[in-house]
């Protein structure tokens, strides 16, 4: 007889309506039936360990958990006390080969435990003796490789193996055999190997293995996990294929002298590595293809992070053992690694083409000792993607990239790097084998700390290397405290942004003037903002100059920034303006600001780089003169202003040639009361990144998170569906501080705006969010509100899948730190250090774009 084991499907939740709607039942007490109706209850079950039960209680998240049913029952009837009882069919009910069998479920419940707990009932029950546990643990695995696949379930212990495990299959590749090795956690269940073992876990010739949640130590022998094909003369032979290796935790050392691999698969195909942790070992993860005539691949290797011990160790290698074999698409998506030793290599490959992607996100501690973080030592057509790279130099003369004298069209497409050695080099070629097909480096970026330069052979003959930006100080990494990034963030700003060549990604930020560039030298290009922009174009392509606004103009600044208004007007930066003109009142349109006039003739005029150039004005409710507009000193155009309900009238102006252009808005014929009422003007072109800087001085919260609904004129007009971005910057705080304003207030302000974004038809709900919380320095007085709206918008982050950059934080929440390092600006000599209790100095926004940049570089 047999148990069959029912729950964790796709389809095994418990909903229940709640308040009109649906929701999951979390915690609901099951109880299982042999009809829908009456019939007899089941009782005889078995929990997800073993134990006898009655009736089985869904998780937090409504799910049905593991758990198996009577002898041979293959369905019930489920009831979660309600008036009606739903259907449950059994995993795996076939017996090998046919109708589900061998899939990771056991036809027989095998148990292998140091205790052998009395209740534990099984049909099958392998009692260790905490010496030579591999005995019994073999067997059990034998019991279920001879029934056709199945479970071997291991307790909360540590079992000694003093020979390996084997997993062993058949040598017809279209027998399949499920078989699940399971422990309870990786530091739950551990398996400590002794010393001479070649191997802890050997596979060979076996389909679909599950090795879940076990922890695995060598004090000896050559390797950890490790698979071989035995019939080499079978062609196309696989010897391990479409095969799970999860939440797994990998300890060494090897051999003593840390040479082995923790995890060595030869001719792998259609498997996933995830969450795996492998700590002091002399190497990592090494793939193998074992036939000319046999392409393995196709493996997913995510979540997998390296700690190396010793000199010389790799942590990832992908190889042929003949010459013309081939290992395809592999993917390596958020792996670390990490060497305590000299002479490391990240990623090697040799004598292997058509290699995949590889996406790695590498620990940014101890990258010193990694010689080169990519070599390809023997292969063609390998492409590797690289985010947020380390390579530090504790000596001169590392490579981030090298490339041997039989490899070729290779290439390498990496963001975020970081280079803070002053002799490091980026990329060599030893390529004679086929130079006219050179292997590439593009994308790349070498940052460095304290302003060192990269040197080295940055751009060999023969090679291409595109996107290299010396000499920047972005050294800072998203594992920075007071930076949050949730896994996932950002996928559709990095879609826009590497399709920039085709097409335009936009960026809008929305705060107060320590966002709209208070007391740069140059608010549109020396603010954070303005910063990132040139940084983000400077790669991807520019896109134009942006939005300017109407707030930064004479009307606005004359009054208590007459200073910084002279010198920003030498510098070019500010709305040029004749006659008077006056602040509107209500918060619309981009930036939520607007100035009015109602003398014919008064005029604003405004800088826009691009083809595109775009007038945003305020029109209807009482009747509007005329705008008129001219570009470069050409004739004046008339565009009436409609007069009715209230809207934002955009007025665009395509096929200009590709500079910048000075384009004068004037009022047409008006009476008193007659108001033109203007916003500002963008520059755009038709691809590259376009940032939008909607900041104005003073605002709070409250101008961009009102009017959200689809028929309003503000948030929908600042990164809403009016206005729309991939990526939407929110920085307003500070004077929501000053303004005593509470943490719900902010946070309700933050929500309309939000919404607006994502809710609003034609909205698609997948844009960006990143809060960007300004350093307020002493702006607040004696509120002390603003500590609420920073823990507010980190639990916001959870709510609406955002990012977070605390500069308050990283300010280390002190004045007088960010003064010391000479952050704050003065309005009385713009760009240079002061003591403004707010504002930033040209060094203060160059830290803040730093601190952001490795974000939306990724």
């Amino acid at each position: 007889m047999a148990r069959f084991q029912f729950g964790r499907g796709v389809a095994d939740y418990v909903v229940r309506p709640s308040d009109g709607t649906w929701g999951i039942g979390a915690g609901v007490t099951l109880t299982f039936w042999s009809d829908a109706d009456g019939g007899t209850q089941y009782t005889d079950l078995l929990n997800a360990v073993g134990e006898p039960t009655t009736e089985i209680t869904t998780d937090e998240q409504g799910g049905i958990p593991t758990f198996s049913g009577p002898d041979s029952v293959t369905g019930m009837w489920a009831s979660a006390g309600g008036s009606s009882r739903v259907w449950i069919s059994a995993r795996g009910t076939g017996t090998g080969g046919e109708d589900g069998g061998g899939a990771y479920t056991s036809i027989t419940r095998i148990v292998a435990s140091s205790t052998a707990p009395a209740d534990v009932r099984a049909a099958a029950q392998y009692v260790c003796d905490g010496v030579a546990d591999n005995v019994q643990i073999q067997a059990a695995l034998d019991d279920a490789r001879d029934n056709g696949g199945g479970e071997v379930q291991l307790t909360v212990g540590d079992f000694h193996l003093a020979a390996p495990l084997s997993i062993e299959g058949t040598d017809d590749v279209d027998v399949e055999i499920g078989i699940a090795l399971r422990g309870q956690g990786a530091r739950a269940t551990m398996l400590t190997a002794g010393e001479g073992l070649t191997s802890a876990v050997h596979l060979t010739k076996v389909v679909r293995v599950l090795l879940e949640s076990l922890g695995l130590t060598i004090d000896g022998g050559t390797d950890g996990i490790t698979s071989a094909t035995t019939n080499g003369a079978t062609s196309g032979h696989r010897s391990f294929w479409n095969s799970s290796f999860k939440n797994l935790q990998i300890n060494g050392p090897w051999d003593g002298g840390h040479s082995g691999w923790a995890i060595n698969m030869g001719s792998p195909f259609r498997s996933v590595f995830e969450n795996i942790e492998i700590g002091g070992v002399g190497n990592g993860l090494r793939f193998y293809s074992e036939h000319e005539d046999f392409n393995p691949g196709d493996l997913t290797v995510e979540r997998v992070f390296v700690e190396l011990v010793g000199d010389g160790g790799t942590a990832y290698k992908i190889e042929s053992t003949t010459a013309n074999g081939v290992m395809n698409q592999i993917e390596l998506e958020m792996c670390e690694a990490i060497a305590n030793g000299a002479n490391c290599t990240g990623i090697h490959i040799t004598g292997v083409g058509g290699w995949g992607t590889a996406h790695t996100n590498w620990r940014g501690t101890n990258l010193e000792q990694f010689d080169r973080l990519l070599h390809v030592e023997y292969g063609s057509s390998n492409t590797v993607r690289f985010n947020h790279v380390g390579l530090r130099s504790g000596a001169s003369g590392l490579t981030a990239f090298t490339f041997g004298a039989n490899s070729f069209n290779n290439s390498v497409l990496s963001t975020g790097l970081l280079y803070v050695s002053d002799d490091c080099k980026l990329y060599t070629d030893a390529n004679t084998l086929e130079p006219q097909s050179p292997n590439r480096v593009l994308g790349a970026r070498t940052y460095s700390s304290g302003g060192a330069k990269v040197t080295g052979s940055l751009n060999p003959a023969g090679t291409t290397v595109r996107g290299n930006l010396l000499g920047n100080t972005w050294a800072r990494s998203p594992q920075e405290p007071f930076v949050y990034v949730p896994p996932g963030w950002g996928k559709r700003w990095f879609a826009a942004r590497d399709n920039a060549g085709s097409g335009l990604a936009r960026i809008v930020t929305v705060g107060g003037s320590a966002t709209a560039g208070f007391y740069s030298s140059n608010p549109r290009t020396k603010s954070w903002p303005g910063l990132v922009a040139s940084a983000l174009q400077g790669v991807y392509g520019d896109g134009g100059s942006g939005f300017q606004s109407t707030a930064l103009s004479p009307a606005i600044l004359q009054g208590s920034d007459a200073t910084a208004l002279a010198a920003w007007q030498a510098a070019g930066a500010v709305v040029g303006q004749t006659g008077t003109w006056t602040q509107g009142g209500s918060f619309y349109g981009p930036g939520g600001h607007y100035l009015y006039t109602d003398v014919t003739g008064n005029s604003l005029t405004f800088k826009a780089r691009g083809t595109t150039v775009r007038i945003y004005t305020v029109v209807g409710g009482t009747t509007r003169p005329s705008m008129l507009y001219s570009i470069d000193g050409g004739a004046d155009v008339t565009v009436a202003q409609p007069t009715g309900t209230n809207a934002i009238q955009v007025t665009s102006v395509t096929g200009l040639s590709d500079t910048e252009h000075t384009v004068v808005v004037k009022a047409g014929t008006a009476s008193t009361g007659q108001y033109l009422s203007v916003c500002g003007v963008a520059g755009e072109r038709a691809s590259g990144v376009l940032v939008h800087n909607l900041a104005v001085a003073g605002a709070t919260s409250a101008r961009y998170g009102t009017s959200y609904l689809a028929s309003g004129l503000n948030a929908t007009w600042n990164g809403g569906v009016d206005y729309p971005a991939d990526l939407c910057i929110w920085s307003a705080g500070p004077n929501d501080a000053t303004a005593n304003n509470s943490a719900d207030v902010w946070s309700a302000n933050v929500a309309r705006w939000i919404r607006a974004i994502r809710d609003n038809s034609p909205a698609v709900g997948d844009a960006d969010v990143l809060f960007a919380m300004p350093h307020f320095g002493r702006h607040e007085g004696t509120n002390f509100r603003y500590q609420d709206y920073v823990r507010a918008a980190r639990g916001l982050c959870d709510v609406y899948g955002a990012a977070v950059v605390n500069w308050w934080g990283l300010g280390r929440n002190s004045w007088g730190y960010w003064n010391g390092l000479s952050y704050w600006g003065t309005s009385a000599g713009t760009g240079a250090a002061g003591t403004d209790s707010v504002h930033l100095s040209d060094a203060g926004f160059q830290y803040m774009a730093d601190t952001v940049m490795p974000l939306l570089t990724n």
